[in-house]
């Protein structure tokens, strides 16, 4: 192989000499082909120099294309030579470049160069720096500006490589002569070298950074020349993106000179703009160091976003404008038809521009200023949206959109009380994008005319989102004269930032609307002159029709109605647009239109429906909608998104207005049945019919033809491999059964039957509940086909119940299908329940003897088979429960029966006991008390939770026995406790524990005290929560009195008794919560840790459940949470355990607790925190223990997601513990659970790394960039792709987005 290359490397290095063009231009492009393979050449050391000075001679070439194929040539080529060949082409090139004779080639070999740099191995770097820079730092001092501009470029490219690789003497010089050059009387040569400075001083020593930062201020404040004085400044704005920590010290001294050069530019106004961009620089990279300075800042934006000097205008008296509305409109018509003469020497418009991303970057950063932004930013932008350059009128819109944004994201949580107001309210929902799972009534957010309901904040006047409604007058009556304005990118963003309004505020226009009608008319037609402009008019389109979706979904019906006969006619108008994406949307607004039109809404406590009349002005609109729906599902060649849209439209309209549309049933349900048997089509059929016959004005006989037919096509669906359509299949087959079942003949219920047998089994519990549902609802419609139900489902129910994967929706659904059972088929009791207990009974007598301490086998059975005999024992007559009873009360009696069968007995026993008095069974409860002494532990407790649930079922029988017990028994007191805890949780909340709670209440007191075992403690602490709140004006109290209690026990205890108090979702003790959780302040600093981490456990818990009490303390909250994440010296110690010493940290637990708050405050509290300080708390976690660790992660991607402008800040400090976790090498004797914890480690690391790659932007992280560049070319390269894979994936299930056409 050797003597191949040999001979092809000969023949390509002859034919690169040979005259003809062509055949030097082939040798290239053939050797060049031939490195970049996979295996390609192996030279030794002399045909390397030969290939090298061949491929060099050509850079000389005449030719020109010749040329620049040798320069492509060098990158694969230094990458397969020795670092010796490389610095001799180093060399040769460096030669060419300072030459003046040939300056083609003198380009040429600068192109070489910055290739060579680029391409070359890093390991090489700084043997490749010794030898250039000292000749980029001649070249750059050269006489010849074409010589300094490459010289700087190529140096920069170094700086970037190799930065972390150049020595401090190479700095030193590399500074001494970049510094004077920011002196050049050229401009281009500045610029040069204030990035290549920007690209240093990410690696400069302090020594020399303080002299950098000297040097800049003293030349800005003794710089007079205005063009120099541009050049510094920009510097100063580079360094704040290449150097941000650094700089942060130095902003008191560096920042007044630059806002002090904005102000007194004169008409400079190319200085201006540089100084507010590099204001906005600070401002985004420097959040903390600038806050001194900020209010000063935004006044600078706000002075200057008006900036217009060439340009007469009276700003002061914006009232007395507003009277001479008609003046006004024909200056702007005047404005947009005549320019006026100074526009090509004007450039204040920059500076405008510039103070616009000024603003918005303080928008972006300082989410804390938000109600302060509404008070001055808000006005200052409301009032420049008339704007007359375009440019930077779309600039003020889209801040002023950041600004909204915001809102929502900060501005406290305005919908939350507003669907609780109106919980009682229900609207069929149809989901957006055809691809949701949900097919019930959902609630809706429906608001009352002109009101909106807001948090707390909101209420007095003062929350932010109160401002920007109090702004939305002069707000929308700016932008009105804007959205009919010529240009159609102004009405673009304008929509956009309506829709954002109504979005933030749920509503807001009530109104306004009037005011935007006639440029929604205008937008939505599309006039001959526009056919040039299709793609400008069809975005401009879309984003009207969303506008419209937002504005209908949040606005009461009555508002809209006045100005339904302006907008429905151009909407519908909208269904026909060549543009699928139009006509996809606007289908979407169909569906809301049509339930403005008709509104149907049910009051989820009665269940009754409020059917709006249908108004005959409006029945025209629902016909047009119905006519082109059904011409566009009748197509063939329709968009699959358009096709699965119309389908939804379709369905809102028999929905909402089915009885308004009686003629047309049959063609309409028709063309449901064509799409139920189209393969593409058939998935959003089935939920969209689904939708249909929950509504009630859906009725008829051919809707009841429509569903006989599809319950045979819709059962097929079952077994087909798409699982969504399997799962939209069950839960509609189960709504029709719920509807029509008594009308659906019974070889169509056999056949459901059969298609759903399969599906009773643990393999896909999402799919389980719905089959049993379903034969539920098929044994409820039809009670006469018990039988036949019975003998297809018994066999697969009796093999299910056998899963240890049974719980949750899957468990109550088989409880209410056997519950089902048993009141349709009572005869058939004794077989139900022998089939339940029969496989137990046997399986646990094999093998162990009897009396033995065997472990209980499948407890998990054992529990679910308990709760469907107690299921079957409630619905059966007395005798029937009678003798289940007996049997079981046989089983514990007898000393004999296997441990696995006391086990069921006693939990069928707590069971039935729950729902049935059991105080006509003699001395059950002492037989029950006996198996406490019982040698299994599973036994034990299995007595301990029957004797509880028996005693619910006759408390003023029981409840006193075992209270006594409590008292008398010490050593049973843990068992008996976890009794009391099952009737305290069990019993009814109506039903009170009389006047034994008090006796109750002063026992478990003095146990919380008494009791040494933290696991007693914590059953003492959990029956002590939920027996607080079956009286909490009285035990609330009780329990924050002894939070000062000077016993660290009863501390811990009653900590964690408020943690379970605070699980109730119920706000009627809200009020007396509060003054308690604000108690927990001080728990944190207790002296106690076992306190402090249950109290950091429970505020936790108030965090996630309770968000609203805590909120008003989270500034004394915070800084304790970020207190308790510092890892404490004194509270590491070593134990030896033999010869071996291991570190034990007492404080881990408390910090995994503080941090485990954190990340709860980030998904309920984000807009009161502050996020950089937050990002700093995080960033420490990284250099903690595993399980912290794991923490920081998840919420650094967070972050990511809901403020991505401070994380973007923090990216280079995350490289250095990202680099250690990857970097971290396991010892050789680690154990298989370290390696496992350090692999996980490291896929949360590239997880993260993935999460946060996309808010680097170029030359703002580019240590983060240079980190992520080096794992994706390093070891870890397969499995940082695999990550980004996984992530692309869950973010296109989560988005679906776009649909593939796939019809």
């Amino acid at each position: 192989m050797a003597v191949t290359n040999a001979y092809m490397v000969a023949n390509l290095i002859e034919k690169m000499s040979n005259e003809d063009r062509d055949f030097r231009y082939m040798a290239l492009n053939d050797l060049m082909n031939e490195l970049q393979k996979e295996n390609g050449l192996s030279m030794d050391e002399a045909i390397e120099g030969k290939v090298i000075r061949a491929v060099l001679n050509l850079m000389e070439d005449k030719n020109g294309e010749v040329q620049n194929l040798a320069v492509k040539c060098l990158g694969p080529l230094v990458k397969r030579i020795r670092i010796e060949h490389t610095l001799e082409i180093i060399d040769r090139l460096s030669d060419y470049a300072v030459q003046k004779d040939n300056e083609i080639l003198r380009g040429i070999t600068s192109m070489g160069l910055k290739t060579v740099i680029t391409e070359v191995d890093p390991v090489m770097g700084p043997r490749i720096c010794e030898k250039i820079i000292p000749k980029l730092l001649q070249m750059s001092q050269s006489d010849s500006y074409e010589m300094q501009m490459d010289a700087l470029d190529i140096l920069a490219e170094v700086l970037s490589r190799f930065g972390s690789q150049i020595t401090v003497s190479q700095q030193t010089k590399i500074q001494g002569t970049l510094l004077p050059l920011l002196d050049h009387g050229r401009a281009a040569v500045r610029k040069r070298t204030t990035v290549a400075i920007g690209y240093s001083v990410v690696n400069l020593t302090d020594t020399m950074y303080i002299s950098l930062i000297n040097y800049l201020l003293d030349r800005l404040q003794n710089t007079k020349n205005s063009e120099k004085l541009r050049t510094l400044v920009q510097c100063a704005g580079v360094l704040s993106r290449y150097s941000t920590r650094r700089l942060g010290g130095y902003l008191p001294k560096l920042l007044p000179i630059i806002v002090n050069h904005a102000k007194e530019a004169d008409e400079d106004d190319e200085l201006r703009e540089i100084c507010l961009q590099s204001l906005e620089s600070f401002v985004l990279r420097c959040p903390t160091e600038i806050t001194p300075y900020i209010n000063e800042i935004i006044e600078l934006g706000l002075t200057y976003l008006k900036y217009d000097p060439n340009f007469a205008e009276d700003d002061e008296d914006d009232d007395g404008m507003e009277c001479q509305e008609e003046e006004e409109d024909e200056e702007d018509e005047f404005d947009e038809e005549v320019d006026y003469s100074d526009e090509d020497d004007d450039m204040s418009w920059k500076v405008r521009r510039s103070s616009t991303k000024l603003l918005g970057a303080v928008i972006g950063t300082r989410s804390d200023l938000l109600q302060s932004l509404y008070e001055t930013v808000a006005p200052a932008l409301i009032s420049r949206f008339k704007e007359r350059e375009e440019s930077v009128r779309a600039d003020v819109l889209m801040t002023f959109i950041a600004l909204l944004r915001q809102t929502a994201v900060y501005g406290g949580s305005g919908g939350e009380s507003a669907i609780a107001l109106h919980s009682a309210k229900s609207n069929l929902y149809f989901d957006a994008t055809g691809l949701g799972d949900e097919l019930s009534l959902l609630p809706e957010k429906v608001r009352s005319s002109g009101s909106q309901t807001f948090d707390s904040d909101m209420e007095t006047g003062e929350g932010p989102k109160q401002l920007l409604l109090a702004q939305v007058p002069k707000l929308a009556k700016a932008l009105s004269k804007q959205l009919s304005s010529k240009s159609t990118q102004t009405r673009q963003i304008g929509f956009i930032l309506l829709r954002e309004l109504v979005t933030v505020l749920h509503g807001g226009l009530s109104n306004e609307i009037e005011l935007f009608i006639p440029a929604i008319e205008s937008s939505l037609a599309t006039g001959a002159n526009e056919t040039q402009h299709i793609a400008l008019t069809s975005n401009l389109k879309i984003e009207v029709l969303t506008f419209l979706r937002q504005l209908f979904r949040n606005h009461s019906t009555n508002v809209l109605h006045p100005y339904l006969n302006r907008l429905s006619p151009p909407i519908i108008r909208t269904l026909s647009d060549r543009f699928y994406k139009i006509t996809s949307e606007a289908f979407l607004l169909c569906i809301e239109l049509i339930k403005v039109i008709r509104p149907i809404k049910r009051n989820s406590e009665t269940g009754e429906y409020d059917i709006a009349d249908m108004n005959s002005d409006y029945k025209p609109y629902i016909l047009d909608i119905y006519n082109i729906t059904i011409k566009i599902l009748g197509t063939s060649d329709a968009d699959q998104e358009v096709k699965e849209r119309s389908i939804m439209c379709l369905g809102a309209l028999l929905a909402q207005a089915g009885d308004a549309l009686q003629s047309e049933q049959r063609e309409a349900w028709d063309m449901f049945l064509d799409r139920l048997r189209n393969e593409v089509t058939r998935l959003i059929t089935v939920r969209t019919l689904a939708i249909i016959c929950q509504s009630p004005v859906a009725a008829g006989s051919e809707l009841e033809r429509c569903v006989l037919v599809a319950v045979d096509e819709i059962s097929l669906l079952l077994r087909k491999n798409n699982r969504s359509l399997r799962v939209a299949s069950a839960e509609c087959l189960r709504i029709l059964i719920q509807k029509f079942g008594q009308h659906i003949p019974n070889e169509s219920c056999k056949k459901l039957l059969n298609e759903l047998i399969p599906l009773i089994s643990d393999a896909d519990l999402h799919l389980l509940p719905l089959a049993l549902r379903t034969i539920e609802a098929l044994i409820i419609a039809k009670p006469e086909s018990v039988q036949g139900i019975k003998e297809a489902t018994l066999p697969s129910l009796f093999q299910l119940i056998q899963s240890p994967l049974l719980q949750g929706a899957a468990l109550d659904s088989l409880l209410n299908l056997f519950a089902a059972l048993a009141r349709a088929s009572p005869a058939d009791y004794q077989i139900l329940v022998k089939g339940l207990i029969d496989p137990l009974l046997n399986v646990k007598t094999s093998g162990v003897s009897a009396g033995g301490v065997a472990a209980v086998a499948n407890k998990q059975a054992a529990a679910t088979v308990a709760q469907c005999v107690a299921v079957l024992a409630v619905n059966t007559d007395e005798a029937n429960c009678q003798n289940t009873i007996r049997g079981f009360q046989g089983y514990i009696e007898d000393a004999s029966t296997n441990d696995s069968i006391k086990y069921l007995s006693l939990l069928a026993l707590g069971e039935i006991g729950r729902r049935v008095n059991l105080s006509s069974i003699d001395n059950i409860q002492e037989h029950v008390l006996r198996l406490f002494a019982a040698q299994s532990e599973e036994v034990k407790f299995a007595a301990a939770f029957a004797l509880g649930n028996i005693s619910v079922g006759n408390l003023e029988r029981y409840l006193p026995l075992i209270v006594a017990q409590i008292k008398e028994q010490p050593k049973r007191r843990y068992l008996l406790l976890h009794a009391l805890k099952e009737i305290i949780t069990r019993s009814d909340k109506n039903t009170k524990l009389g006047a034994a709670s008090d006796e109750i209440w002063v026992l478990l007191i003095e146990s919380s005290d008494s009791e040494q075992e933290e696991g007693t403690r914590s059953v003492v602490a959990e029956c002590l929560g939920k027996l607080a709140l079956t009286n909490t004006t009285k035990f609330l109290p009780e329990l924050q009195s002894r939070l000062a209690s000077p016993s660290a026990h009863i501390r811990a205890t009653v900590a964690t008794a408020i943690k379970y108090a605070i699980v109730d979702p119920t706000t009627e003790y809200d009020e007396l919560l509060k003054p308690t959780l604000s108690q927990f302040l001080s728990l944190l600093q207790d002296s106690s840790l076992d306190v402090q981490r249950l109290a950091l456990l429970t505020m936790n818990s108030a965090v996630h459940r309770k968000p609203y009490l805590i909120k008003g303390m989270l500034g004394e909250l915070v800084p304790l949470l970020y207190s308790e994440t510092v890892v404490k010296e004194e509270l590491i110690h070593t134990v030896e355990m033999g010869p071996f010493k291991h570190k034990v940290d007492d404080g881990l637990e408390i910090r995994k607790a503080a941090y485990e708050c954190m990340y709860t405050l980030l998904s309920t509290c984000l807009d009161k925190i502050d996020v950089h300080g937050f990002l700093d708390t995080v960033r420490s976690g990284l250099e903690d223990q595993h399980d912290i660790k794991m923490l920081a992660y998840l919420m650094l991607v967070r972050l990511g997601k809901v403020a991505p402008t401070a994380v973007m800040q923090k990216l280079d400090e995350l490289v250095d513990p990202f680099k250690a976790t990857l970097e971290f090498k396991m010892r050789s004797n680690a154990v298989k659970q370290e390696v496992e914890k350090n692999q996980e480690l490291v896929r949360a690391t590239l997880r993260c790394m993935v999460g946060l790659a996309g808010l680097s932007e170029p030359g703002v992280s580019p240590k983060f960039d240079h980190f992520i560049k080096e794992v994706q070319s390093g070891p870890l390269a397969d499995d940082y792709n695999q990550t980004l894979v996984e992530a692309n994936n869950r973010e296109t299930i989560r988005n679906p987005g776009d649909y593939m056409d796939i019809s």
